[in-house]
C-alpha cells in the first residue's frame, strides 16, 4: 500500500476527527486530576525531589538516586514547578503533556507510514488504551521515553522520505543553508537516551532497520547512507555526556543488578529464566491474567488489550508480518520486537513500564488490523461487482462502513473498559491507595487547612524512609514540628511542649494497649475512613511515663539504677509488664518508656525484648523500634510496645532482658543512672508462665 495515496478524507473532517480524539485524550488524562492516583508513589516523590534540586541550581547529567535515573524528565518538571509549585500537580501535568505529545506525534507518524485512516484509529487507541492513560497520569519519567521515541520516529521518517542528496560536501561546507534532514531525528534519538534505562535499545531499532533496508532495497540505502551517518553521528554526540558519566561511574546502577539475573543464568547455561520472562512478556498483550501483576501500574493481571482489541492486535501483528517487505510495516515490527527486549530478557516480567518504549508500536497494531478488515471487505466487494480500482478506497461505502464500525466498536469498548478499570477499579483499590499514599495525602491536606501549629506525630508503614520522603512533597506548610512513628507498636511525644496531635492512617492503628492507656475516650480532631487526627496531652504523657520505674539488674546480677542510658542517645525510663502469664493468653505485652537524650545517626536500629530460660537460652523475643532514629530529638519521649509470643513455652519462670542494637550491627553499650557499665543489656526481672 502507498501510504500517501488515496486514504483521503476531506481536510475539515480530518481535523475535526483529530481534535475530537485529542479532546478525548485530554478527558482521560485530566479527569479526577489529583484524585486518581490519590497521592504520590515513592518513585514519584523521588522524581519530584530531583526536579527541585535542578530548580535549586543542580545541573546533572545523571542521578544516582533511586537506582539511577536519567534527568530529562526532571528538567521538564523543574520548569513546570516555576508555574505549578505543588509537586504532585507539576509531575502529572508534565506526564499528561508528554502523553499528548506522544499522541500527536504518533498520529502524524502513522499518517506518513500507513495513511490517514490508520493514523486516526491509532491515535484514538493511544487516547483511550489503559496503558497509555495510566502512564500519562503517573508522575514518573518513563512517559518521556514514549514521547521522545515517537518524535524520533516521526522525524526519521520525514527525513527518510525527503529527497535524498548525495552532495555531502554541500551539506558540510554550507551547513546553515543546507542542513541534513537527518540532524533533527539524530538529536531526538540522542535525547531519548536521557529518559529511562530501556531507551538504550532504541538505537538498535534504527540499526536493525538499516540492516533490513540493506537486504531488501540497496538503492534506498545507497541514496541515504550519508544522511544516516549524520543521524547516528548526531545521536552519538548528544548521548556522549551520558555515556561518559556511566563509564566513569560504574556503580551508578549496581542496585539494578537483580533485573539481569535471567541473562546471567543464560550465560551459565540455564535458559529457564529467559524462557519464563519471554513467555510472561508475550502473554501480557491479550492473555487474561497475563498482564503486569503489580498494582502500582496495572489492575493486577489485566492484559494490554481486552475484548475486540485483543483480536485486532493479533490481526495487526499478522498483517505486519505478511507485509514485511514494505518498509513501514517492517519498521513497526522491528520497533516492537527490539523495544520488548528489556522485558523479554530481564526480571520481573511482565513489567509494563520496562516495555514502555514499545507503546506506540503496540498501539498502532489494532489500527492496522481494523484497516485490514476494511481492505478485505473491499476486495470481496470488488470481486463481486467487478468494480474498478480507481476510486479512493476510503470513499468506497463498504470499506468506510466496515472500518468505521470496527473502529467505533473496538475503541469504544476500550474507552469504556479503561474508564471502569482505571477510575473505578484501579483508582479505588485499597492496595493502590496505600501505594500512592492516599491516607498521608489526606492528612497533609487536613494539616494544611488547619491553623493549628502544634507538633504532629504521624504514623506510617514505611517510617524509616518512604513515608517521610513522600510527605515532604505533599505537605505545603513548613511551620510544623513533625515526628514519624509506627503506631502499631509505639507512641511518641515530641519535645517539651504541652500539646501535640497524633495523625493515624487507618492501616497503622494505635496499638490497643497504648490506646487504652493514653488516648482512651479522646475524640478525634479530624476523621475520615482513611485517617484520624487526635489531640495528645503530652505534658500528662511525660508526667506519667517519667514516673514509671521497676527493678533492673545488670547481667552479672548487680543492681542497675534507672534510667538506663544506651550509647548516650536514649534512656530507658521504666517499664510495665505482668508478673505472670498464662500460656492461654498467647502473648506477653511489655511497655517500655524512653527518653531521647541525643541525636542519633539515621540508621536502622531496634529495641530487643527477650525471654531467657533458666539456662540463659533465648526462647522468645520481639525486636522492633516504632520510633525510628532519623527523627529523634533530645527530650522526645516514646513508649514502645513489645508483644512476645509465649504460647509455645513450657510453664516456668523466665528472665526478661532488654537492649538496643543497630540492625546488622552491634548492640549499644548500657550505663545506669550512677554511671555503672552494664554491658549491652539490662534484665527486667522474672516472669512466670503458668499452664
Amino acid at each position: 500500500m502507498n501510504a500517501t495515496a488515496s486514504t483521503r478524507l476531506t481536510h475539515p473532517v480530518e481535523w475535526v476527527l483529530l481534535i475530537a480524539i485529542v479532546l478525548l485524550a485530554i478527558v482521560f488524562r485530566f479527569a479526577q486530576f489529583g484524585q486518581v492516583p490519590p497521592g504520590l508513589h515513592y518513585d514519584e516523590a523521588i522524581d519530584a525531589r530531583l526536579a527541585q534540586e535542578i530548580r535549586a541550581g543542580a545541573r546533572p547529567i545523571y542521578f544516582e538516586e533511586g537506582w539511577g535515573r536519567e534527568p530529562l524528565y526532571h528538567y521538564l518538571v523543574a520548569a513546570a514547578l516555576v508555574v505549578v509549585p505543588e509537586p504532585a500537580s507539576a509531575l502529572r501535568l508534565v506526564s499528561s503533556a508528554l502523553g499528548l505529545i506522544q499522541l500527536l506525534a504518533a498520529y502524524f507518524l502513522f499518517k506518513r507510514l500507513f495513511g490517514l485512516p490508520t493514523a486516526l484509529i491509532g491515535a484514538a487507541w493511544i487516547a483511550v488504551l489503559f496503558w497509555t492513560v495510566s502512564t500519562s497520569r503517573a508522575g514518573v519519567r518513563n512517559v518521556t521515553l514514549t514521547a521522545l521515541a515517537t518524535l524520533t520516529a516521526l522525524a526519521f521518517w520525514s527525513a527518510w522520505n525527503s529527497s535524498p542528496t548525495s552532495n555531502f560536501k554541500l551539506q558540510i561546507s554550507n551547513f546553515i543553508l543546507h542542513p541534513s534532514p537527518f540532524i533533527l531525528p539524530g538529536l531526538l534519538l540522542g535525547l531519548t537516551l536521557y529518559t529511562y534505562q530501556p531507551s538504550r535499545v532504541v538505537p538498535l531499532v534504527y540499526l536493525a532497520f538499516v540492516a533490513y533496508v540493506a537486504l531488501t532495497d540497496r538503492p534506498a540505502l545507497k541514496a541515504r547512507w550519508k544522511g544516516l551517518l549524520v543521524f547516528f553521528g548526531a545521536a552519538a554526540i548528544v548521548a556522549l555526556p551520558l555515556g561518559v558519566f556511566l563509564f566513569t561511574h560504574p556503580g551508578a546502577e549496581t542496585e539494578r543488578a537483580f533485573q539481569t539475573e535471567p541473562i546471567r543464568a543464560l550465560s551459565s547455561g540455564d535458559p529457564g529464566q529467559i524462557v519464563d520472562t519471554a513467555l510472561a512478556t508475550l502473554k501480557m498483550f491479550t492473555f487474561e491474567g497475563g498482564g503486569d501483576p503489580q498494582p502500582i501500574y496495572n489492575v493486577p493481571g489485566r492484559p494490554l488489550f481486552v475484548g475486540v482489541g485483543s483480536v485486532l492486535f493479533v490481526l495487526g501483528l499478522l498483517v505486519c508480518f505478511a507485509r514485511w517487505r514494505r518498509p513501514p510495516y517492517a519498521f513497526v515490527l522491528i520497533w516492537l520486537i527490539v523495544t520488548l527486549l528489556p522485558n523479554l530478557l530481564t526480571a520481573p516480567a511482565p513489567f509494563f513500564y520496562r516495555a514502555i518504549a514499545a507503546q506506540t508500536a503496540v498501539a498502532v497494531m489494532p489500527a492496522i488490523g481494523t484497516v485490514a478488515i476494511g481492505d478485505f471487505v473491499n476486495r470481496r466487494e470488488r470481486r463481486g461487482r467487478r468494480e474498478s480500482d480507481e476510486a479512493p478506497r476510503a470513499l468506497r461505502p463498504a470499506w468506510l462502513i466496515w472500518v468505521t464500525l470496527v473502529a467505533i466498536v473496538s475503541v469504544g469498548q476500550t474507552a469504556l473498559t479503561t474508564q471502569h478499570d482505571y477510575f473505578d477499579v484501579w483508582g479505588k483499590d485499597p492496595g493502590v491507595r496505600f501505594q500512592y499514599s492516599a491516607a498521608h495525602t489526606a492528612i497533609a491536606r487536613a494539616l494544611d487547612a488547619s491553623p493549628d501549629t502544634t507538633p504532629v506525630a504521624i504514623s506510617g508503614f514505611f517510617v524509616e524512609d518512604a513515608d517521610p520522603y513522600i510527605f515532604e512533597q505533599t505537605l505545603r506548610r513548613d511551620d510544623l514540628l513533625l515526628r514519624w512513628f509506627d503506631a502499631r507498636s509505639a507512641l511518641v511525644a515530641a519535645g517539651t511542649g504541652a500539646e501535640q496531635r497524633l495523625a493515624l492512617p487507618s492501616f497503622t492503628p494505635l496499638d490497643e494497649s497504648l490506646a487504652a492507656r493514653f488516648v482512651s475516650g479522646v475524640e478525634p480532631i479530624a476523621q475520615t475512613s482513611e485517617f484520624a487526627i487526635y489531640p495528645l496531652d503530652i505534658q500528662a504523657f511525660r508526667g506519667e511515663v517519667d514516673g514509671w520505674h521497676g527493678a533492673a539488674t545488670a547481667p552479672n546480677g548487680s543492681e542497675a539504677r534507672l534510667p538506663i542510658s544506651f550509647a548516650g542517645s536514649v534512656q530507658l525510663l521504666g517499664y510495665e509488664r505482668p508478673d505472670s502469664m498464662s500460656r492461654g493468653e498467647s502473648e506477653l505485652v511489655l511497655l517500655t518508656a524512653w527518653r531521647v537524650t541525643g541525636e542519633a545517626q539515621p540508621s536502622p536500629a531496634a529495641i530487643f525484648a527477650h525471654l531467657l530460660d533458666a539456662g540463659g537460652n533465648l526462647v522468645a523475643q520481639d525486636d522492633r523500634l516504632g520510633f525510628p532514629r532519623h527523627n529523634w530529638q533530645p527530650e522526645d519521649r516514646f513508649v514502645q510496645a513489645h508483644r512476645i509470643s509465649i504460647g509455645d513455652l513450657q510453664p516456668g519462670r523466665y528472665v526478661l532482658q532488654v537492649g538496643v542494637y543497630d540492625r546488622g550491627g552491634a548492640r549499644w553499650p548500657a550505663q545506669d543512672a550512677l554511671g555503672r557499665t552494664l554491658g549491652d543489656r539490662v534484665l527486667l526481672g522474672e516472669i512466670e508462665v503458668t499452664p
